[in-house]
């Protein structure tokens, strides 16, 4: 090796490490963005785990708190019939003097042989009088508990006994007893309903019970009358390793697997019977009820490992291409015959970039090369700062593509110019700019120009067309150009809108009483008390005069819409207080929906209208929906070209009604 190939080398050496020193910044752009980039997907990954798992946990606290409140209510319906037996049984002894035949009315099918429910009526002495079961076998009862209890009580109230074999049912069945007595108070024999348990374990909403629920009720001993098990722990006598004691009344918690025989952990809520000393029992396992959670978590990981390796490789591939491009100089005085190409003063950010082509000879990104002050500082650098940097340092994304392709179009056809806002981190302002970009050569010379103050001038422009002035509300420019759109989305997502046309009751003889000033005063009144009182995302809109429409985007059904209209109605039973005195202006209001009473803005407008006039006819503050029959009974009732409403006047006469005119 000779020594100037030596010394090549050694120089060729200390420009690379010069080099590297100047430029770590951008070297290790990419992998310090992939690390951020990285670290923000894995904090959305597990805050959105965290919130899935909590929403499941409320979810199901709810949906246990929910079947045991309806199993309850299904338990206290049942339990009142059996009492409602007893009594009937208890009033028609008294009645016919000991002459019921329980036989007979079984017979009759007063006592369906499939309801699993036997009444039997027993003598002062323990024996069998009458029952709807077989008295063939009936033997004496006078030593049962059940017998003895409401023999020695003096309440008249229904005892409730545990789970026995009934003798000649041959059935485990649970036994309601009441007692009997005779003119002169004294204990006279008892009634006895015999159910079988699956009587009271059955539960309509057994379809939202899993394979490892439960249902069951129990007494205050914490002894079990019934209970409905999923397949999965039909054949276990119990879930309960030991039996639970409940301190409340009712209440929902999570109980670990330690607590259950097959070991799942289960969400647990009970509830006590208002007028009986039973307990509503619900258990779901928890298996079950986070098994979807469990699942999307489960996808959520693979995603975020997913766009982690790809940012791995992101930041391998940014560090190679950033090094190989923070190399390459483009000649200077290229750069300056491109940037005498921009004509602009001050005010103006001005750039000149340069093509950078890869091995297709097709534009794979753009290096800035020069820049004046303002231009580096609409980009939050300096001018040192951004020289040299290129686009895919820049921008990311779905910016940088639309960047990119902004910029290419530029280099094809020589000339591009465009509008474009920026919203200000941390801050509502938008900032509007015009760009401009001419082609010299392989560079594009760019100029950049703030145009805030003319977008804010033709804002207000929009925003005067748009807005009723007296009460700030949108009026009908705005909403002839809103509902087209408006119902096109309803009709893509197959949802309902709604459209309540209304009209100030009386309006007009204040305003004509009191003056103009007052009649504005009381609708500016009105349309806050319209805002206040609508639901986030309904509109409220000005028509003119005392006229407004609320539009309800969509709304589940008809009754949603009528709540809507019954709330108007409330609020504006309440006075106004108008010029030092209080006054009640009543709203009437029609109501069209959409798609069933029209397809278009003209024909929904029309029918609320005609809706509107429907409901004055019917007395001060009404809503009406419309009805086909509506156009038929108003012409027959009003002169057809004086009375109707102006709407269905103009629409009678062949022209389209006053509101799509676009007049005031």
């Amino acid at each position: 090796m000779t020594d100037s190939s030596l010394g090549k080398r050694l120089t060729r050496g200390t420009q690379r490490l010069a080099f590297l020193r100047g430029n770590i910044g951008v070297i290790l752009c990419w992998p310090l963005v992939c690390i951020l980039l990285g670290a923000l997907t894995w904090g959305v990954t597990l805050a959105k785990i965290g919130r899935d798992k909590a929403e499941v946990e409320k979810n199901a606290l709810r949906e246990a708190t929910h079947l045991s409140k309806a199993y309850t209510e299904q338990l206290s319906r049942s339990l009142d019939q059996i009492d409602q037996i007893t009594r009937s049984v208890k009033y028609a002894l008294q009645t016919t003097h000991g002459a019921l035949k329980l036989e007979d009315q079984l017979q009759q099918g007063l006592y369906p042989r499939s309801a699993q429910l036997y009444v039997t009526v027993i003598d002062r002495n323990g024996a069998v009088v009458t029952s709807t079961l077989d008295r063939t076998d009936a033997q004496n009862v006078a030593d049962k508990d059940y017998f003895q209890a409401q023999k020695s009580n003096l309440t008249k109230s229904l005892l409730i006994n545990k789970p026995s074999i009934g003798r000649r049912s041959g059935k485990k069945v649970i036994r309601f007893t009441r007692r009997l007595e005779a003119l002169n108070g004294a204990f006279d024999g008892i009634v006895v309903v015999d159910v079988e348990p699956t009587y009271l374990a059955s539960f309509n909403a057994e379809s939202s019970l899993g394979v490892s629920d439960c249902v069951s009720v129990r007494d205050m001993d914490g002894v079990v009358l019934a209970a409905k098990m999923g397949e999965r722990i039909r054949a276990l006598p119990s879930i309960f390793r030991s039996p639970p004691i409940f301190a409340s009344s009712s209440g929902v918690t999570r109980m670990p697997k330690e607590k259950f025989v097959d070991s799942e952990p289960r969400i647990i809520a009970w509830r006590k019977l208002n007028d009986y000393p039973l307990l509503a029992f619900v258990g779901l396992s928890e298996v079950e009820m986070f098994a979807a959670y469990h699942a999307r978590a489960d996808n959520y990981r693979n995603i975020a490992i997913a766009g982690s390796a790809f940012l791995l490789v992101l930041a391998v591939t940014g560090i190679f291409f950033s090094s190989r491009l923070a190399w390459r100089k483009h000649q200077a005085e290229e750069v300056k015959n491109t940037y005498r190409l921009a004509v602009d003063g001050a005010h103006e950010g001005f750039y000149m970039v340069r093509a950078l082509y890869g091995q297709r000879h097709d534009v794979v990104d753009f290096v800035v090369k020069d820049c004046n002050e303002r231009g580096a500082a609409l980009v939050g650098q300096t001018k040192k700062e951004l020289a040299g940097v290129t686009f895919s340092d820049l921008y990311f994304g779905q910016h940088a593509e639309h960047v990119m392709t902004i910029f290419r179009s530029a280099m094809e056809t020589g000339y591009y110019e465009d509008e474009f806002k920026i919203q200000h981190p941390g801050s509502s302002h938008v900032t509007w700019m015009s760009r401009r970009l001419v082609r010299s050569g392989q560079s594009l010379a760019m100029t950049v120009r703030d145009i805030s103050e003319t977008k804010a001038y033709e804002q207000v422009l929009l925003s005067m067309a748009n807005m009723d002035a007296l009460t700030s509300l949108p009026n009908r420019h705005w909403l002839m150009n809103f509902l087209p759109a408006a119902l096109n989305q309803a009709r893509n997502s197959d949802t309902i809108f709604a459209l309540l046309f209304i009209d100030l009751d009386k309006f007009k003889i204040i305003n004509d009483t009191l003056g103009h000033s007052a009649g504005d005063a009381m609708l500016q009144a009105a349309a806050t008390r319209f805002k206040s009182i609508l639901r986030p995302g309904d509109r409220v809109v000005r028509l003119g005069g005392d006229e407004f429409t609320v539009l309800l985007d969509a709304v589940a059904n008809q009754d949603e819409a009528a709540q809507v209209a019954t709330r108007i109605n409330q609020e504006f039973r309440a006075p106004f207080n108008i010029s030092g005195r209080k006054y009640v202006i009543n709203a009437s209001i029609g109501i069209s929906l959409f798609p069933r009473d029209g397809h278009d803005a003209e024909t929904l407008l029309r029918n609320a209208d005609l809706a509107m006039y429907s409901a004055k006819a019917e007395g001060s503050g009404q809503f009406r929906f419309y009805e086909q029959q509506l156009d038929e009974r108003l012409q027959k009732n009003m002169d057809p070209q004086q009375e109707l409403p102006p709407a269905i006047r103009t629409a009678t006469s062949g022209r389209l009604p006053p509101f799509t005119t676009g007049q005031y």
